[in-house]
């Protein structure tokens, strides 16, 4: 098997895994476990951050793909796909920095002592986490597109 089409498949992998843990997050958060819904999405972070970490190997030591074996239509499913993965980071990065602003308040504590969040840094972060969450599953989608499409390009 080629190395890139064995990277990209453990790439799929790991994104499979990081939309498991973000609906498992969104289960959580509905039952009340705002610790657990925590650790799920900080774990699906990290892989995401390894994920970027393992692709700048991957560029030095395997290269990029040559996009000229591609149909336009895999070209532009992959581009979509790019657009997805980013879309997620970014609404993701700032869905995490709502999450931290609302340490020590009652929703992250369920202390009815603690005071509340700002009502807008709770819709920012439930804009921002749905919006990676669906990211994430359209970047799952287009992921598998274009590895059913390099698959048959072997």
């Amino acid at each position: 098997m080629d190395a890139k089409l064995l990277y990209w498949t453990g790439a799929f992998v790991n994104l499979a895994v990081i939309v498991l843990l973000a609906a498992r997050g969104v289960s959580q958060v509905r039952r009340g476990e705002i610790e657990a819904h925590r650790r799920s999405m900080l774990t699906g972070a990290w892989l995401i951050a390894a994920f970027l970490v393992s692709y700048v190997f991957k560029l030095m030591f395997l290269g990029r793909e040559d996009l000229d074996l591609w149909s336009r239509l895999h070209i532009n499913n992959l581009r979509f796909h790019e657009t997805c993965v980013l879309l997620m980071i970014l609404a993701g990065s700032i869905a995490l920095t709502r999450a931290r602003a609302m340490r020590g308040t009652r929703q992250r504590t369920r202390n009815p002592e603690d005071p509340l969040a700002r009502a807008s840094t709770v819709a920012w972060h439930h804009r921002a986490g749905w919006t990676a969450i669906v990211a994430s599953v359209l970047g799952l989608l287009t992921a598998g597109a274009i590895l059913v499409g390099m698959y048959g390009r072997l």
